[in-house]
């Protein structure tokens, strides 16, 4: 089985879905469900994660959440609350009553530097997550992966993935990531931004492989906000995993992400 872990949706209905007046982020192509699922079926993937677009509808996840409910199980839900805000943590336990949330998204890759991580907006949104059952994913800039070790220490029966791998520098050795390598509910998104700009993808895939464990790993398109068709997408992921064995392979390419958000 296959699954998408990072996608993302923007209706074409503009008037009932509006995006944000700022809109900081553009797809390549059709950024519709028609259109991901589309995609999904031509190049084989069951099932995706709809990630909450930020760049185009900041926390209002009316959209993500609509298509989810519509999608007879093919798809899962992550949302996302402001995390500068007054009480996250109340957003998020408004949100896990209103859609059918999996994870929440906590988004600190903006301008304004993530104080939230340490001032207890945070610690209290990991209690809120291990109080309603919900997992964490993490859109953090690699220098403040290591805040997240004593939230994830305080909770370590919520999950929490980390997109875009921290958007490491493996060049430089990537040491915030494999840093946290021995907290066992710490996974690692490896999408297609991460995977693109590498001439042999798999020896990041090894390495990590080998520090988190292929069971911590998951793969994610990142389509359509990467460029590149959906197939192209797959088949990077595919050649990045090649030299892990069989078993392995299919935890990064599906069996980590049923698990996290489908099970």
């Amino acid at each position: 089985m296959i699954v998408d872990s990072h996608t993302h949706v923007m209706s074409a209905d503009t008037d009932r879905f509006p995006p944000r007046p700022d809109v900081g982020y553009w797809f390549h192509g059709a950024g519709d469900v028609a259109s991901l699922l589309g995609v999904m079926d031509d190049a084989g993937v069951d099932a995706a994660v709809i990630v909450q677009f930020v760049g185009g509808y900041g926390y209002d996840c009316s959209y993500a959440a609509q298509v989810v409910t519509e999608s007879n199980g093919r798809l899962a839900l992550v949302g996302a609350v402001d995390m500068y805000g007054a009480d996250p943590a109340a957003d998020l336990r408004t949100l896990v009553a209103e859609a059918p949330l999996r994870a929440v998204r906590v988004f600190g890759v903006g301008v304004d530097d993530p104080g939230w991580l340490t001032d207890g907006r945070a610690a209290a949104v990991w209690a809120a997550a291990a109080e309603t059952g919900v997992g964490i994913v993490a859109t953090l800039w690699a220098n403040d992966l290591a805040a997240l070790r004593p939230l994830v220490e305080s909770h370590p029966g919520v999950s929490v993935a980390i997109d875009h791998c921290g958007f490491a520098d493996f060049a430089a050795g990537a040491e915030p990531l494999f840093a946290l390598a021995d907290l066992p509910a710490v996974h690692v998104k490896v999408s297609s931004h991460v995977l693109h700009p590498l001439d042999d993808p798999a020896g990041v895939v090894d390495a990590l492989a080998e520090a988190f464990g292929a069971d911590r790993l998951i793969w994610g398109s990142d389509y359509p906000q990467t460029e590149g068709t959906y197939a192209d997408m797959l088949a990077l992921a595919q050649r990045a995993s090649r030299r892990l064995d069989e078993a392995a392979q299919a935890e990064f390419l599906g069996g980590t992400a049923r698990r996290l958000w489908f099970d």
